[in-house]
């Protein structure tokens, strides 16, 4: 059963004039979620920061996806514990396991709607059904969707977080974050985030209100690369897995997404330890538009142990790819090469496998 309701103190933001760049951003992000009203927060750590902070009580308990990653993890497992706060890391695509999680005190379950790096989509609704069953509220990170692919407010979430970043800032120009939900909790978000301090200069907001309108555009050809780029990964000798969701593997998920967006992850055979080529085909050319790709390991899930790493699946070999709006076929072909010359090289005896 959730603790008693939190409560807020004097202090409130002030919302914007309604003629802001802010405001008509805050305004065109909710209409994409079904929402009457959002806030536009200068990142997405302090985004989630402020919500669990405001959704939670001291003495209140957080169920948080184990696929959180640095620096909001940290933010989660120290400055929320020092705000009398705890959390439990738990898969949050396993509705069983989350449910298993829930305590007397438990109050917010958090999760990204799709995990990553390993791209696993969470079953929202089911998700949801548990959390109202219990008296909770369920917070979703719909970064790597979009309102473009998902609205999971329709799935029973309260609060809709996204970073501007991967989808919503088509030219990567702003980094911030929109928060978005039910009335009745956003004057505590946007208390919490005014706290923390900051704001979205006006001609940021301008931008980001530029691309929202490209979103559906953008997300469209972004999934169809992505799906492209997939199949050629699957077929691929040099590749051991690939990790991209599909309505076949998730037959729920037909009822409340439009897609997957444009992410997807890979790992090469154990044979292969050199991914310079590799990550160097997909790089093109650092076009705003373009396509980027990482290692987890090395990046965003380097601050965990090795063990760990290896609980979650996030292994050395696995590459994360963002595939951008333009020229997939062309990504699919130069990262085709790539694995062909790293496999060979292997076959070959080369020193650096």
């Amino acid at each position: 059963m959730r603790a008693s309701t939190p409560t807020t103190g004097a202090a409130t933001a002030s919302p914007a004039p309604a003629h802001a760049p802010a405001r008509r951003v805050e305004d065109a992000f909710a209409a994409l979620h079904g929402a009457d009203s959002a806030l536009l927060v200068p990142g997405v750590v302090a985004a989630t920061t402020a919500t669990l902070r405001a959704l939670t009580n001291p003495g209140g308990h957080i169920i948080a996806s184990d696929q959180t990653a640095d620096p909001l993890r940290g933010v989660l497992t120290q400055e929320l514990a020092g705000l009398g706060r705890t959390v439990t890391f738990v898969d949050s695509t396993d509705a069983d396991a989350v449910l298993t999680a829930v305590r007397p005190e438990t109050q917010v379950v958090y999760t990204q709607s799709l995990s990553d790096p390993l791209m696993r989509p969470a079953p929202l609704n089911e998700l949801a059904i548990h959390a109202q069953m219990n008296d909770l509220l369920l917070v979703v990170d719909n970064t790597a969707l979009s309102p473009a692919e998902l609205r999971p407010l329709e799935t029973g979430a309260v609060i809709v977080i996204e970073d501007t970043a991967l989808c919503l800032d088509g030219w990567g120009d702003v980094g911030a974050a929109l928060v978005t939900g039910l009335d009745r909790y956003l004057p505590r978000i946007a208390e919490q985030c005014a706290r923390l301090g900051g704001e979205v200069p006006d001609w940021s907001a301008h931008l980001l209100e530029r691309s929202l309108s490209t979103l559906q555009l953008r997300l469209t050809a972004q999934r169809d690369g992505a799906e492209l780029v997939a199949s050629m990964l699957r077929a691929h000798p040099a590749v051991r897995a690939v990790h991209r969701p599909s309505f076949d593997e998730a037959p729920w998920a037909l009822e409340t997404h439009r897609g997957f967006g444009g992410l997807l992850a890979f790992e090469v055979v154990p044979e292969i330890h050199d991914l310079t080529g590799v990550l160097a085909a997909c790089d093109d050319g650092h076009t705003p538009l373009g396509s980027t790709a990482r290692l987890p390991a090395r990046t965003s899930h380097a601050h965990l142990s090795e063990r760990v790493r290896r609980e979650l699946g996030i292994t050395r070999r696995l590459v994360r790819l963002a595939v951008g709006v333009t020229a997939a076929d062309a990504l699919s072909g130069r990262l085709r090469r790539a694995l062909d010359t790293a496999l060979a090289q292997c076959n070959g005896g080369d020193e650096r496998c």
